[in-house]
This record gives C-alpha cells, structure tokens and sequence, in this order.
C-alpha cells in the first residue's frame, strides 16, 4: 500500500523535480558549527546552485548568527492566513522560533525572532525536533548513562505553533508513560498523538484514552530515530555493536492488533530518516531508501561509498535529497527523479562545500520561497 501511495503521488511532483525545466526557487537552510572559535551559523544557500546538472558555483545568499552550537533546525511552511511560515533553531540551552516568510532567494535579511525565544531548564544538546499537525515535539534525552536513566530523567514539551512560551513538559510519571522502558524515541503521529519506541514497546498515546501499544524483543538495541509517514509509524535500531555494520527498521500501521514488521540490513548502519519523507531514506554509516526493504545505491555508478558517514539530511519538495557528511562540512545533493538502486550514476549526485574543514553540518531546511 505504500509503494502505491507514493507511484500515485509521483505526477504530482513532475512540475517540480530535479528534471523541470524552471527548479523550485527554495533555500537550503544549512546549521554550522565551528566550536574551535565558537562560531554558529544558519547559513542560506539558493537550491537550484547545489544540485547535480547545476556547474555553477553554490550560491550563500546570507548567514544568521547565533550564540551557541546549533541542535537541529526545523521549517513549518504555514497554511492559516495571518500565521507566519516558521524556522524553529535547537541550541543545547535555547528554542528559538523565527519569521522564514519574508526569505527569498536573494535576500534573508536579519534573523526576526516569531515570538519565542524561551530557555529551557535542562542541557538539550542531545535533543530533537519533530512536527505534528498542530503542535511541535521538542524532546530533550539526558546524557548517556550506565546503567540506563529512567523514563523520569527525559525532558519533552508539546508545544503549539502559535506559543509564546514553553508550555509545561509532558508528565513520564503519568501511568501510560512512566511504565516506559528506556532508552525511548518519541515523535508525534495523527492529530498529534504521541508515539514512543523503546527496546521492548511500540505505542501510541493521545494523553486522554489508554495506549496502544504493540511488544517488541530488541533488548540490548536502542532506538535511534522514529518518524509517521503514510500512516506508518517507523524507527530504527542501534544494535549498540561497533564492530558490525548492521540496521534494524519496525515498521507499525497502528493497529491494536497487527504486527510489527521487521526489516534487517548488514550492508549499512542507518540510525537516522531523512526528514520531509517520503520517499523514506535512511542514514548514518551509509545510505539506502526504504519501500518495503532497502534500496541501496551502487559503489561503483554513483560513488556514494557505503562507508561514509553521514549526519543529517532533508528531501526537498524538488525531489532532491540534501544530505550532510558526518566528518566534513560537505552536503551531497541526490536527483530522485532517478532510481536510486539501480539507475542513479555519479551524474546524479552533486558534492558541495559549505564551510571550512573544522565546521560541521549540525542540521537541514529545505525552505521554498516565492
């Protein structure tokens, strides 16, 4: 049912993929870090100058400086008339929400701060970001410990679009919650329901009834990233074994009843999904696109090596896959207009530099403008 639900969404997009002949006019929305001289940047680059068959050089349009490392970077494109589109910016310390609706690509003017900037109480340098429908997710894990923190030691606020301050966190001594084992992955499914991963659990909780919730057998793994896509629910594993190159994915529809699906790969090491699925990829210590099992692009045509590491990534509205390197300020751009698997050459993968070698590329928005 998926793979049919993307195949009918495809002529939808034919106007603006990597093979239209007017690309969409967006910016890429880079997070910079550079600790060595304590320099944070969100750095605005034109699309269409990054992408493969693009020879010319890629193309900044402006930088907004911020005042500690970058976490993650989120961009809600606003459909109520008189609210702003939005840039959410994650600090260790801060959550930031700025105007994004007067960016163009050849102005980003001065950061305008939409009405939030709220400190929060606790270290969130390990945190994410992740959209629902009329809410935000802001999850603050707390640092690695031995033996393992409970469920009571994770931070997490559900926070409306509008919001001019943090609301109060999510209660983990709540019934349905506090019974959580963790390490736990959270993100938000429909009408905002919170889904929640852990080694032993799949659910979903809407804060009034009781959870659904469906067993798992993955002790000794940890959760490493969980999104809702096409009305799935689907995460991933770490199987806490650095010697081995392995990826765990659960697929869940849901239901009270259905199973949990499990898909395994050797071949690559993904710990976390692209965001603006679909189409599903997945990422870390290699790359490969999940319909159902994993496509991973050939060595040899498209010289994406299956040992390169990368960070984070976001598929563009253009049908271009905008992905970071882990070890280098280097974003490579993917035309998915092609298949991956088995047609994609190096022709269709554009490498770029977006800094000098001592930064890294912390977070992604593909930005549309008008």
């Amino acid at each position: 049912m998926y793979l049919t639900v993307l195949l009918l969404g495809l002529p939808l997009l034919t106007s603006c993929t990597g093979s239209s002949e007017e690309p969409t006019r967006a910016l890429l929305a880079a997070g910079v870090n550079n600790p060595s001289n304590n320099t944070y940047q969100i750095r605005f680059f034109q699309s269409s100058t990054l992408q493969p068959g693009n020879f010319d050089l890629a193309r900044r349009v402006g930088s907004w400086d911020l005042d500690g490392p970058i976490v993650g970077l989120l961009y809600r494109r606003s459909l109520q008339q008189g609210v702003n589109d939005q840039l959410w910016v994650l600090t260790p310390s801060r959550l930031r929400r700025f105007n994004a609706s007067n960016l163009s690509v050849d102005d980003v003017g001065t950061p305008q701060l939409d009405g939030l900037d709220q400190a929060l109480p606790v270290d969130c340098s390990r945190g994410y970001l992740r959209q629902g429908q009329s809410n935000l997710l802001l999850v603050c894990p707390p640092a690695p410990a031995v033996p393992t923190p409970p469920i009571e030691a994770y931070r997490a606020w559900l926070i409306p679009f509008t919001a001019t301050a943090l609301p109060d966190p999510l209660d983990f001594s709540n019934p349905n919650l506090v019974r959580l084992t963790a390490p736990v992955r959270l993100t938000l499914g429909p009408n905002d329901q919170l889904l929640y991963l852990t080694p032993g659990q799949f659910g979903q909780y809407d804060f009034v009834n009781p959870f659904i919730e469906r067993p798992l057998s993955l002790s000794g793994s940890s959760p490493t990233d969980l999104i809702f896509v096409n009305g799935q629910a689907l995460g991933l594993f770490d199987d806490n074994d650095p010697t081995t190159t392995d990826t765990t994915l659960v697929a869940w529809n849901l239901g009270a009843t259905s199973e949990v699906g499990l898909v395994r790969d050797a071949n690559l090491a993904a710990r976390q999904f692209a965001r603006g699925a679909p189409p599903v990829f997945v990422l870390g210590t290699g790359l490969a696109r999940f319909e159902g099992g994993f496509q991973l692009p050939r060595e040899n045509e498209s010289g994406l090596s299956r040992s390169r590491r990368y960070s984070t990534a976001t598929v563009g509205i253009d049908q271009f896959l905008y992905i970071a390197d882990q070890d280098t300020p280097t974003l490579s751009v993917i035309d998915l207009t092609v298949n991956i698997a088995s047609a994609l050459t190096s022709a269709g993968v554009r490498t770029s530099s977006l800094g000098s070698f001592q930064e890294r590329i912390a977070g992604l928005a593909f930005i549309p403008v008008e």
